[in-house]
């Protein structure tokens, strides 16, 4: 299951100087009737590349500040990490499931079930994916995971093999098999998946470090995560809005604002012209034009560009569709925070670099 693909970093100085504001977006039309569904269709995922560093980030020349200003925003991250406090784990861990349930761990598990790829992407950032016995068809990151046994698909588990691996945690990001994986005798901790704040996922990788006892790696992680949010918010605090952008992630499907990738545009100050779509929906080529976005991010090969339908938009007057070259953005992992970085820079690249 992908939500989307968004790109690289880079480091590097930045000017002084103002980005030039953006052609002001087409006003929505009228609510459009579509199917509608909370997940993306699934296509096929792209090679993922390696994590890079976690103080590989962008740099912001935010409007109105000193470059002082603007390198000390940038560093005090890194300084807090090296003020901070070694760590230590400690257990009982308790941790809250779905329902608010408190599932409780005396010792760290050393057999651990993830159906769930973010949950695999945070226990290797980590170090702890040695833990990882088993998980489901569509991990393809990173490649030390290609050795995990693999146990059903995203949706379909096989509850045989998962019991022949006598796991002492299996994670769930559904409930589907909880009720029958616990009649068994084994230890299940179901937990969403993020859909709507993707800065709940700095939690999550404390979450994991406090269960394996990876406490400073899991910190670290965190810590880093959200200073180059920060960065982001704080660079675009000055503006009121950006511009409009249409995000297709095959055959017209879109996400709506109560997505994960909604919530990137949110922050990044971004006007959807899907607005209005609840979780992922497919619309009509001709609702994209009257719409008449000023960026396309399109995940799985320009279709817009050479197509005379939509020759008008300004979006392809530009010169302004993207293809990104990684899936970034479609697992709420720690390589997460890659893809927004990567679509900052795309949109503001006056500001960011």
């Amino acid at each position: 299951m992908l939500f989307i693909t968004l790109v690289m970093i880079a480091l590097g100085c930045t000017n002084s100087k103002e980005p030039q504001k953006p052609l002001p977006s087409e006003p929505a039309s009228a609510p459009i009737e579509t199917i509608s569904t909370t997940k993306p269709p699934i296509l096929p995922a792209p090679a993922a590349p390696a994590l890079p560093a976690p103080t590989a980030t962008i740099r912001a020349d935010i409007p109105g500040k000193s470059s002082a200003t603007n390198k000390r925003l940038f560093s005090k991250h890194i300084e807090r990490a090296k003020e901070q406090p070694k760590l230590f784990a400690e257990f009982p861990v308790s941790i809250p499931d779905r329902y608010g349930k408190e599932i409780i761990f005396d010792e760290a598990p050393e057999r651990i079930i993830a159906f769930d790829s973010a949950a695999i992407e945070t226990l290797f950032a980590i170090g702890e994916g040695h833990r990882v016995i088993g998980t489901h068809d569509y991990v393809i990151y990173p490649p030390e995971a290609s050795d995990v046994m693999r146990v059903g698909d995203a949706f379909n588990m096989d509850i045989e093999a998962v019991l022949n691996l006598e796991p002492d945690l299996v994670y769930l990001f559904y409930p589907t098999y909880k009720d029958q994986l616990e009649d068994a005798g084994l230890k299940v901790l179901l937990i969403e998946t993020i859909e709507d704040d993707f800065k709940k996922m700095a939690d999550h990788f404390r979450m994991w470090g406090a269960i394996t006892g990876a406490v400073n790696n899991s910190e670290s992680i965190a810590e880093d995560f959200e200073a180059r949010v920060e960065i982001i918010e704080t660079a675009l605090a000055p503006f009121e809005s950006g511009p409009s952008v249409f995000q297709d992630v095959g055959s017209f499907w879109t996400p709506g604002n109560d997505t994960l990738v909604g919530n990137v545009f949110e922050v990044l100050k971004l006007v959807n012209i899907a607005s209005e779509v609840k979780g992922y929906a497919q619309i009509s080529p001709e609702v994209i034009v009257e719409r008449n976005p000023q960026y396309i991010i399109s995940s799985y090969g320009d279709i817009f560009s050479t197509d005379p339908a939509f020759a008008e938009v300004l979006a392809i007057k530009n010169r302004a569709v993207f293809v990104p070259n990684e899936d970034y953005l479609s697992v709420s992992g720690p390589r997460f925070i890659l893809g927004v970085e990567e679509m900052a820079k795309l949109i503001y690249p006056g500001i960011f670099k």
